[in-house]
Order: C-alpha cells, then sequence, then structure tokens
C-alpha cells in the first residue's frame, strides 16, 4: 500500500480490530494494523496507507470558498486559514483572491504549508484560528 503524503510503500502484516486477528478490514473499521517497510516516524496525524490510484497529494490548490453566513469580512491575500480533510489539519497561505461579484464565494490560490491527501469533490472545512470567536470560515471543494 502506498503511504501518502510520501513515497513510501508498506505492507500490512497482521490486522487488528479489538485485540482479535483478522484476514481484512473494511472501510467504517477501527484497526490497528502491523506494518513493514515502514517506521513509526513516516507515518504523523492524517497519514492514509492506500491502493487506491484516484487519491491526490495537493500542496497547491485553486478551489472556490463558500463561507458561511455568519462570516463578516472577505478573505484577503497573505492571510492564514487551515484546511480539516479527513484526519488531516493543514495551515495553508492564501496566495491570490477572485472574488468577482461575490465576496463571500472567492476564487482562492492557496499553498500548502505540507501535503493534503483527498479524492476530487472532497469538501474540505476551512477555519480561521486568529480572527476572534468563529473558526469556522466555510468550505472548499478539493478538486
Amino acid at each position: 500500500m502506498r503511504v501518502l503524503p510520501g513515497e513510501k510503500t508498506a505492507q500490512i502484516r497482521s490486522i487488528q480490530k479489538h485485540d482479535e486477528d483478522f484476514d481484512l478490514a473494511i472501510a467504517v473499521d477501527r484497526v490497528g494494523l502491523a506494518l513493514k517497510n515502514v517506521d513509526v516516524e513516516d507515518l504523523e496525524r492524517g497519514a492514509v496507507l492506500t491502493t487506491d490510484p484516484s487519491v491526490r497529494v495537493s500542496k497547491e490548490l485553486k478551489t472556490r470558498v463558500s463561507l458561511v453566513k455568519f462570516w463578516q469580512a472577505p478573505l484577503k491575500k497573505d492571510v492564514v486559514i487551515h484546511l480539516g480533510n479527513w484526519m488531516q489539519f493543514v495551515p495553508c497561505r492564501v496566495e491570490a483572491v477572485s472574488e468577482e461579484a461575490d465576496w463571500r464565494n472567492p476564487l482562492l490560490a492557496l499553498t500548502l504549508e505540507k501535503p493534503l491527501v483527498h479524492f476530487a469533490g472532497n469538501k474540505a472545512v476551512v477555519t480561521y484560528l486568529e480572527g476572534g470567536k468563529l473558526c469556522v470560515a466555510g468550505t472548499a471543494p478539493l478538486p
């Protein structure tokens, strides 16, 4: 299996669910895995193990954000926001903003601090952690 983000490949030696050995697991199972060819230091929160070739890894994104109705101001260039997808929470810098007619649905060019693993069409949660009480700014479809 590919270990994303990164270039490592791991082999699954065993699978456990609730301290019992199993031959397979499905998407909703909470499992413990014994992995070969990868060290614990190579895995961090949000690491994805997959054989699916459609899983993407992005370091830069262009996406149209839908801001929540309680958000009070347009997003600006050079602001740091965070994208949440699966178990990942990645800081990113707004490199460019194209508001067109509606500042609540801007097209953003983002540079991510570390790679984000996702499927095309996933919807990421956009948060702004330095603005006071409201942290959730909106959502953004991932390309």
